[in-house]
């Protein structure tokens, strides 16, 4: 596995070490069904799956965005 991310809007993706998430238990619970929800599209689609947006799941822009790759 790796992590990757942004400083902010205007700085390079670089590798991160660790990763910390501050999170109500709701919005614990919509993170993992995200994550069950990005698995069975993975197992669905092999090696043609390319990414999933966690804000594209929850239909929202007000958190950071999430995104899962293969």
């Amino acid at each position: 596995m790796k992590i990757y991310g942004y400083e902010n809007e205007d700085s390079d993706l670089v590798s991160l070490q660790e990763m910390s998430l501050q999170v109500s238990v709701d919005e614990l619970k919509e993170l993992s069904r995200f994550i069950t929800h990005t698995i069975n599209l993975m197992e669905e689609h092999g090696d043609k799956f390319g990414d999933e947006h966690f804000s594209d799941f929850i239909k929202s822009t007000k958190h950071p965005d999430i995104i899962i790759t293969r």
